[in-house]
């Protein structure tokens, strides 16, 4: 790559930007090229954005805690997300930028030609004294590939290496590594992320003092369990010893114990001890990862009986097999001689009724894979073509292909063996996608590998997950001449994934937007002051929205997004909608089951019609059954209740999350942005937003454009606006706001909401009502019109006098939104 067209001082600048000096320049031993290449990617966007191709890989924006501001890509939990876990740690890490700027580089093909591609490396990481750039791979991949492409992939001391990458890199001094997925422990990664929350911990007097005695009795013990620890100083709170092995002047095995469990950490001054204390007490761990054992290894469980049977009958003690009939004297010969062979053991009487029998198919290997494909082929088809057209398509190809495929002795298999073949050969990916889509593929994969999945959550507020669903309750909007008007509410709602504990919901009318994810996140925050470390959400346009992704980076919360289309993922959430519909909203007056079957409902039973619940009752009745009821649950497969394990779980880790000051910075990073079309400024006026004016003394004095100005919506009180003049955010009111302030935060709050969620619904209602007065205004012009027109036809004392009639096809009726407010009036 040749040098970028950047002098020395633009050069210097932006190296200085990156908190590197001319000798710190000097120390990463950087071709002139290479520093190019550096400042290049500093300055540059990602070279891709990560999770286009992706199949079932979760996708993540990770922010680092050691580089304030610094938000990156990951395209996979156990993989990149682990990667930066560990790299957040160094002391020695200086900047770090995904998809770096992709390189050309010339490698050998499949069929051994020589040609060139491009590059693109999943980091460049910049060190105190060196630069890397980093690929992480899954060891299955990698394998593939230095069996596939063996002159580009490359294998040297249990290290992959890809060799045009690293030659190119190399010319410029920075460091290729490739990291396979394996070198890469989630265990010791959520550990990690425990270590870096203990850091949000006050420093408190009492902390100190038991660090000291922490210190003292492992001076004189060499290791202890963490939990007897704990006991003898009579505090149950982790915190310390957290921040000891942070510090790293303790030690434990973080890639064989996970710290959530204290009573299966052992702790030690030498990680040499701790390693060897842990390993002692993971024989169980140790013995199941060894490899699979064969049936000639251990009794199979189907013969146990027949085992049993033959042992009494080599030690004499009965003349009957397990079928309770006769043994001859030959066959018990036979036992004694192999148990005598095997010097006693059991498993030389096991049977081998699995070898007896013809066990090859009845039909040849080529003329089954034809079966196959024929059956692949109609299980695969998106019109469902059924199984005796699939058998009748199957006979009529088959003499061409017997003859192609050249399995002449054969006969097409008869109806009952094609419906036994249809049952046995299941769908494959590829299949299921031409038949369904991605959704029908990713319900009938396999599932993963339960030794390879991903540790997500070992403690509250590790991990939660937010989703919308629309609830089946109808909701009074208003009521016009007599006639209700109802609508079915939206409910966000935020689970921990620990505990299964809602933490958080959001009931509205709007469809899901940028404004429901804020409110649960404002709602998280405000009941337990703290937001989890990590949020998984789904593709959804409003999780996507550049708003959410700033709000999370600004408070230090990872976002994760599931796989589309995937329904194996989400269950916590979606294990509270089911219990919603099915424990909540059915039995209220309004729910409805007519939504589900409509057809068979008639109109006066409608569940719209039995509606009487406003948006803020059904609020406070789903506040009561979550926060009173759901919570105080038992969890799946648990005895406690979520709200019990919150608790028995934060006594030993009470600083888990992300602890969140309830300030006006909060608030201004939580409100919602307004485009600039969605307000005007009038100097010596304020601004006008939502039909509304507001103003501060200082937004008065302002005298400079539009263009410099951010406003955001407070979504609590549409009294009240965020304005940033110059850097500086302003807090800007209106007239109403006296009268809002001095509501509850309840009421306040759902009054903003309906103002704001139903103003689609006010301006058709508007416009239905100006259609309707149009209508009779017209009918009355018309008919005056038809009167005037037949008194005219009468003789008259004046025939000159006439009658200004309006042409009722022109004329609109008055709206008094069109009157102009007197200039000294105010709004």
């Amino acid at each position: 790559m040749a040098a970028l067209p950047l002098d020395a001082v633009t050069r210097q600048d932006l190296l200085e930007k990156l908190g590197l000096n001319q000798q710190a320049v000097s120390h990463l031993d950087l071709s002139p090229e290479g520093i190019s290449y550096v400042v290049e990617t500093a300055i540059s966007p990602p070279a891709k954005k990560v999770g286009r191709r992706r199949r079932r890989n979760l996708i993540l924006d990770v922010p680092l805690k050691s580089i304030p501001g610094v938000v990156l890509q990951a395209e996979s939990m156990t993989g990149e997300f682990n990667f930066l876990v560990e790299l957040d740690r160094r002391p020695d890490l200086t900047a770090v930028f995904d998809q770096p700027i992709t390189i050309k580089v010339c490698i050998t093909d499949s069929r051994g030609r020589r040609t060139r591609t491009t590059y693109t490396a999943d980091y460049l990481v910049i060190y105190s004294r060196s630069v890397c750039v980093y690929e992480i791979k899954a060891d299955s991949e990698l394998e593939r590939l230095v069996r596939e492409r063996p002159r580009d992939w490359i294998v040297q001391d249990s290290e992959y290496h890809y060799v045009p990458a690293s030659k190119h890199f190399s010319s410029m001094g920075i460091d290729h590594v490739v990291v396979p997925i394996s070198s890469l422990s989630s265990l010791r990664a959520d550990n990690l992320r425990l270590l870096t929350s203990s850091r949000e911990a006050p420093d408190t007097k009492r902390y100190r003092w038991t660090r000291k005695a922490i210190l003292t009795l492992l001076e004189h013990e060499s290791t202890l369990r963490m939990s007897d620890i704990l006991e003898r100083l009579g505090m149950p709170d982790g915190t310390p010893v957290l921040q000891l092995l942070d510090a790293e002047q303790i030690f434990a095995d973080l890639d064989r114990v996970t710290l959530a469990d204290p009573n299966s950490v052992w702790l030690s001054t030498s990680l040499e001890l701790a390693k060897i204390a842990q390993e002692s007490c993971s024989r169980l761990a140790t013995n199941l990862r060894s490899d699979e054992l064969g049936t000639d290894e251990v009794v199979d469980p189907r013969y146990e009986l027949e085992v049993a049977s033959r042992l009494a009958l080599v030690q004499g003690t009965t003349r009957t097999n397990s079928n309770g009939k006769n043994v001859s004297d030959r066959s018990i010969r036979r036992y004694r001689k192999a148990f005598q062979d095997a010097n006693g053991d059991p498993l030389s009487l096991t049977p081998r009724w699995s070898n007896c029998g013809n066990r090859d198919p009845l039909i040849g290997i080529v003329h089954l894979s034809f079966l196959e494909s024929i059956i692949r082929a109609g299980k695969s088809d998106r019109h469902h073509t059924s199984i005796s057209a699939c058998f009748f398509a199957y006979q009529t190809a088959f003499p061409e292909a017997r003859r192609q495929l050249e399995f002449f002795d054969e006969h097409p298999v008869s109806r009952s063996t094609f419906y036994t073949y249809w049952d046995r050969i299941a769908l494959n990916n590829e299949d299921s996608f031409k038949k369904g889509g991605r959704r029908l593929r990713n319900e009938q994969s396999d599932s993963f590998d339960p030794a390879k999945r991903t540790i997500l959550a070992t403690r509250p507020f590790a991990v939660a997950h937010i989703d919308h669903w629309k609830t089946d309750l109808h909701l009074v909007v208003g009521y016009i001449n007599g006639a209700k008007i109802t609508k079915r509410a939206w409910l966000t709602a935020m689970v921990d994934s620990f505990s299964g504990e809602v933490l958080a919901i959001w009931l509205s009318f709007a469809d899901p937007s940028k404004k429901s994810c804020t409110m649960v996140i404002r709602d998280c925050a405000r009941r337990h002051g703290r937001l989890p470390e990590m949020v998984i959400v789904d593709g959804g346009s409003d999780f996507r929205s550049s708003h959410f992704f700033v709000m999370l980076a600004s408070l230090k919360v990872v976002r994760c997004e599931r796989p589309p289309e995937d329904p194996r993922f989400g269950q916590q959430v979606e294990r509270l909608f089911r219990d919603f519909k099915e424990r909540f909203a059915r039995g209220l007056p309004g729910f409805g089951i007519s939504i589900e079957r409509s057809r068979a409902v008639s109109g006066a039973f409608k569940a719209a019609a039995g509606s009487t619940l406003t948006l803020l009752d059904a609020f406070e009745a789903l506040e009561a059954f979550v926060f009173q009821g759901y919570n105080n649950g038992s969890k799946p497969g648990e005895v406690s209740s979520r709200y019990a394990l919150r608790h028995k779980a934060e006594r030993t880790y009470p600083h888990g999350g992300r602890r969140i000051a309830w300030d006006m910075r909060f608030l201004i990073a939580t409100s919602v942005e307004s485009p600039d079309a969605g307000y005007k400024l009038w100097t010596g006026r304020g601004i006008h937003v939502h039909g509304k004016w507001y103003s501060s003394p200082k937004l008065l004095a302002y005298r400079g454009y539009k263009k410099d100005l951010s406003v955001r919506i407070e979504p609590y009180a549409d009294s009240v606006i965020y304005v940033c003049i110059e850097g500086k955010w302003l807090e800007c009111r209106n007239s109403d706001s006296p009268l809002q302030l001095a509501m509850s935060e309840t009421s306040l709050l759902f009054r903003t909401a309906e103002r704001h969620d139903l103003s689609a619904l006010r301006v058709e209602l508007t416009n239905d009502m100006n259609r309707c007065v149009a209508e009779i205004v017209n009918g009355k012009l018309h008919e005056i019109a038809e009167r005037k027109e037949s008194n005219s036809t009468r003789p008259t004392s004046n025939d000159n006098q006439t009658d200004d009639v309006r042409d009722s096809s022109t004329f609109v009726p008055f709206n008094f939104d069109d009157v102009e407010p007197y200039e000294n009036e105010t709004l």
